[in-house]
């Protein structure tokens, strides 16, 4: 597939068909991860991949604390129907995810790029995270990444080091639809894409 085939064709799937995601698969789209740019050559990105079914239950629960309270805050009621129509997540529906953390130790030396804000290393995770999404896209699979987390339980559920932050989780496996061509958001008339970025000339 073309990059820009890739790119454009990428989406944040939330529903899948019943197939496996082929282990050369999901190694291919891992390499393809760790080959992302990273500030101060930090590689920050460390990924646990979650077959468990009780482990992605654990997490289903998190996720459906945390959507309430996401929910509490809409005020509109139409609004609120509209997003509790919405499909936010498949995290039991798919046969693998992997949980997403930014390990900061690295600032324990020095780190070139990140004197100005260390956020830079959280920024290389999610050039990381791109990689994965294009390349799962160019061999014909997809991921859907689930931010709506309380990412302090998040972490204590996978008991890693207090140097990890949380950056999500993400379903992969076999997309069930492109939705039209478009964003899942849009199609469900949540928000419409703009169609040019904002850029200023100086």
């Amino acid at each position: 597939m073309d990059l820009y085939d890739c790119i454009y064709k990428r989406r944040d799937t939330r529903h899948f068909t019943q197939d496996d995601l082929p282990e050369e698969v999901l190694e291919k789209a891992l390499d393809a991860a760790h080959a992302a740019p990273s500030v101060g050559l930090s590689e920050p990105w460390r990924f646990i991949v979650v077959k468990s079914q009780e482990r992605k239950k654990e997490i289903k629960d998190l996720f459906q604390e945390s959507n309430t309270k996401a929910e509490s805050q809409i005020t509109d009621s139409k609004q609120t129907a509209l997003y509790n129509s919405l499909k936010l997540e498949a995290i039991e529906e798919t046969p693998i995810g992997i949980a997403i953390f930014c390990d900061t130790s690295t600032l324990d030396s020095f780190t070139i790029g990140t004197i100005g804000n260390t956020s830079t290393l959280e920024w290389s995770c999610a050039c990381a995270v791109q990689n994965l999404w294009l390349s799962l896209t160019e061999q014909g699979y997809g991921a859907g990444w689930v931010s709506i987390l309380d990412y302090k339980k998040f972490e204590n559920l996978f008991e890693v080091p207090e140097n990890w932050r949380s950056l999500g989780y993400m379903c992969l496996g076999k997309p069930a639809t492109d939705y039209d061509g478009q964003p899942m958001l849009q199609k469900e008339k949540w928000k419409v894409r703009s169609k040019k970025p904002y850029v200023k000339y100086v």
